[in-house]
Formats: C-alpha cells, structure tokens, sequence
C-alpha cells in the first residue's frame, strides 16, 4: 500500500495521541472534580480528534507521490527554532511572569510564520497576551506570576 502521509507526521499522531490518553487519563484518575478537570480532558479530547481527522483526511485523499516530497530545509529549520521557543515559553513562564513570556513567544511565533508587517506581530501578541492572562485570571483561582499585567 502506498503511503499516504508521511512517516514523520503519523509517528507525530501516534505520539499525541498517546500522549493526550495518558493525560486524560491521569487527570480522571487524580481527582474526578470540575475544576481539576476543566481544561486537562476538553484539550485532551480536542488533540485526539483532531489527530483522527487529520490521518483520516490523509487516508482518504488519493495517493499522490509527489505529495509527499520532502519538506525544505529552510521550512524543517523555522519549525525547530519554534520548537525551541516553546521550549524556552515553557521555562519563562515562572522565571519572567506569565504575561511577559506569552507575549514574546506569540510575537515570535507571528513572526516565524511569515508576517512581514513590522506592527501586526507586537499588536496581535499584545492583544493575545491581554486576553489571555484575563481569561485565565477569571477561570483559575490561582495566582499566576505576572510582571507587567497585574
């Protein structure tokens, strides 16, 4: 059977996939209350959909070889570097203040995905951010640290 997606992106579902199972199931096992359950199972939910939709689209579309060329690597290079953004979000979330990093990595993100705009990568961080620490202010009761909205 000729392939349809590429190896990469199917090791790429299975690895979510698992990985949003053991989430989910974690979460439940932990403690079966709404507030510990409110974000951990709907977004586990969602990315195991979501990776059914995706290989079921690949499957069902006809095969095409060229389809399936590989990616430059100038593309492979801007999703590593985001990666790494991610990487470094992760760790800045406590070390800086959660708004100060969700806006840099969101500019950052913006701006590795091709917008050329000087102005549109900070305003969209900028309103993102600001909804984002809103948002999650009301939803969680915990504080989380902040550096610039508080």
């Amino acid at each position: 059977m000729p392939l349809r997606i590429a190896p990469t992106h199917l090791v790429f579902l299975i690895l979510g996939s698992i990985t949003a199972i053991y989430l989910n199931w974690s979460a439940i096992s932990a403690s079966t209350k709404l507030y510990n359950l409110i974000v951990v199972v709907p977004v586990g939910i969602a990315l195991l959909v979501l990776a059914t939709l995706i290989l079921g689209k690949s499957l069902l579309r006809p095969h095409d070889p060229e389809g399936l060329e590989r990616t430059p690597l100038h593309e492979t290079l801007g999703d590593v570097v985001l990666l790494a953004c991610f990487g470094v979000f992760c760790v800045a979330l406590t070390k800086v203040g959660f708004d100060l990093a969700t806006f840099f990595f969101v500019w950052i993100g913006v701006h590795l995905s091709g917008e050329k705009r000087l102005w549109a990568p900070p305003l969209y961080a900028a309103v993102f951010t600001a909804l984002l620490v809103e948002s999650f202010g009301s939803l969680f009761p915990f504080p989380m640290p902040l550096a610039v909205l508080s």
